[in-house]
């Protein structure tokens, strides 16, 4: 059983099956794509175009070298179609337990499924976080999780914050950076370790597979040189120092890297201004942490996603139960969960006496 759509699930269906191994997969949502459809519209990969299909997929000739959101869609919606998937949509999964006999008893709003594998493909950005500031429950002003950005064009002619350095906070500003707004500020607690979309006309991201090989000390190395090659002395910007540990940090804390792709030309001619990170909120203002208070029209909180509360059971590490598509790489997520399908795929297969993933059994 997997549980999940997206392009994880899809991708573990597909390296099973080329396995010999047959599954189900449980999907919440009514149709394929249907959580990148709710992302803002602008949104468009930061991986390159040859390192982010499907496994055995291309997208359409014409595609950018960087797909767009409602491209990646497509993309997911063909694969599934072509493979023709047992794909359940409208299962929302609860829980995940053993049963007295050993197998899996997956409990939904539309009965009990049983299964002696389960795959967690649920996703790491489905939970919006928030961090805990003093205030804010008290604040009268509009402020929004990154997910909830909107469309560009909303924020003509207003003042916005944007709170966070990482991927989602630079993704953002990328955007935002086109459209003639009010004052931008950037809140940031340290310097960002931040990759150009592309350098000398060249997408630095096609480089990603040599540098994946590499001892991620030296990877931090060249990802601070390239960064300096482009961008200079981040704090003649107004940036805190940085540590120059993109990979340690991709590595070690699965952060993602934040690629730029207009935000650093507009901070640098001050169109969007960098400030110190957000303290506290008031009624109608943000306090920083150098006690400077701003008071935008909209404030976005770009601080990061969580997984889903499957995502996070502590079943970890019981046989029989793989989670997947959690970890970010340096080359891409679809990559990165090929290779765990695989090693996911290899470990079921040689299982002695090996049951489907997907026993059929079913209960009301």
């Amino acid at each position: 059983m997997i549980i999940g759509a997206g392009l994880a699930g899809l991708t573990a269906a597909y390296v099973l099956r080329r396995h010999g191994i047959s599954a189900v997969i449980l999907e919440r949502e009514p149709e394929i794509g249907a959580s990148w459809l709710r992302r803002h519209p602008q949104l468009t990969l930061n991986t390159h175009r040859d390192l982010s299909a499907l496994p055995g997929a291309r997208y359409p000739e014409g595609t950018g070298a960087f797909p767009k959101r409602d491209a990646v869609v497509r993309h997911l919606q063909a694969f599934a179609q072509e493979h023709a998937f047992d794909i359940r949509h409208g299962v929302t999964v609860s829980s995940v337990t053993r049963d007295d006999g050993g197998s899996f008893r997956i409990v939904s709003e539309d009965g009990v499924l049983h299964a002696a594998h389960v795959i967690m493909a649920v996703g790491r950005d489905t939970e919006r976080r928030l961090p805990a500031w003093a205030g804010l429950e008290d604040y009268e002003g509009d402020i929004r999780h990154a997910a909830d950005f909107g469309h560009a064009s909303d924020y003509a002619g207003r003042s916005v914050l944007v709170v966070g350095g990482g991927n989602s906070g630079f993704d953002i500003l990328n955007h935002i950076s086109r459209i003639k707004t009010g004052p931008v500020w950037f809140s940031v607690r340290r310097g960002p370790s931040v990759l150009p979309k592309r350098l000398f006309r060249f997408a630095v991201h096609r480089l990603s597979p040599v540098m994946q090989a590499l001892p991620t000390p030296l990877v931090d190395r060249m990802i601070a040189a390239t960064q300096y090659l482009a961008f200079g002395h981040l704090s003649r910007l107004g940036f805190p120092e940085g540590a120059h540990d993109a990979a340690t940090r991709l590595v070690r804390d699965k952060i993602a890297i934040p690629v730029d792709d207009g935000a650093m030309a507009a901070i640098r001619s001050e169109q969007i201004r960098v400030v110190r990170g957000v303290r506290a909120f008031e009624r109608n203002a943000v306090l920083l942490e150098d006690d400077s208070r701003l008071t935008p029209d909209s404030v976005i909180v770009a601080t990061g996603y969580g997984t889903s509360a499957l995502a996070d059971d502590e079943g970890r590490g019981t046989p029989g139960l793989w989670h997947m598509g959690l970890t970010p790489s340096l080359t891409s997520f679809f990559r990165q969960t090929e290779r765990e399908a695989t090693d996911i795929a290899r470990a079921i297969a040689a299982t002695p006496g090996r049951s489907p993933v997907n026993s059929g059994a079913s209960e009301h």
